[in-house]
């Protein structure tokens, strides 16, 4: 009885100094609800509380950061696990690979659009590198028949010259490829995420003269549906 006494004036005593229960509990090593029956009268002074607020929230956000790098660790673990279980990718895989990035994101003919160039479009600067390392590897396109075309929000046009040579690195092309931009009418009100500086646009990669490869591409297309029926 003496020894819980002790740790009841102890408990007590750190509560007054402003501690949590959580902290009070690493010192004073008693069930949370002995705790609370013990402290239920403890009247503290508003500085008092304050204090425990923010001893609160500091805990939280260590706990919150504890959490945040786990997870950065995780996942710097899961990559490079999984880029270890990919290995070397073969031309084979690279050619399937181009076919089903066009197959997801490219321009295809339809019954009312019988004739459509080829045209790849994104966002995403390592998709748009594979594609056109793809396009050089696989096809018989040289670099003089693309034409590449930038759509971006007009609250960006300041960006344009910014945004061109981005886009001209990540394809390794020259600005005589660059075609007329794509102006898309801004919202104000908008989900998307990146609008300020990380915002790139997308940019549309387009084959003069290629409806032939296009139906090409459809026709590889074809033999990945049917390798599976």
């Amino acid at each position: 009885m003496i020894a819980k006494r002790k740790e009841k004036e102890q408990a007590i005593t750190l509560r007054k100094q402003g501690r949590t229960y959580d902290e009070i509990l690493e010192i004073v090593h008693v069930s949370r609800s002995t705790l609370s029956l013990w402290l239920r009268d403890v009247g503290l002074s508003k500085p008092q509380k304050q204090n425990i607020t923010k001893r609160r929230k500091e805990a939280q956000l260590r706990g919150a950061q504890a959490r945040y790098r786990m997870r950065i660790e995780q996942t710097k673990e899961i990559f490079s696990e999984c880029e270890k279980e990919v290995g070397n990718v073969s031309d084979r895989d690279l050619f399937m690979i181009g076919v089903a990035l066009y197959w997801a994101e490219g321009a295809k003919e339809k019954e009312y659009r019988p004739s459509e160039r080829a045209c790849f479009a994104n966002s995403d600067a390592d998709m748009v590198r594979i594609y056109m390392k793809w396009i050089r590897t696989f096809t018989d396109v040289s670099d003089d028949d693309i034409e590449l075309i930038i759509h971006i929000h007009d609250n960006h046009k300041h960006r344009l010259d910014e945004l061109r040579t981005y886009w001209l690195g990540v394809t390794n092309l020259s600005p005589e490829n660059l075609a007329t931009p794509v102006y898309k009418k801004h919202k104000p009100k908008t989900n998307r995420k990146k609008v300020g500086e990380t915002y790139k646009g997308l940019v549309a990669i387009r084959v003069k003269r290629s409806t032939i490869l296009n139906r090409r591409i459809q026709g590889w297309v074809r033999g990945i549906i049917h390798s599976q029926n």
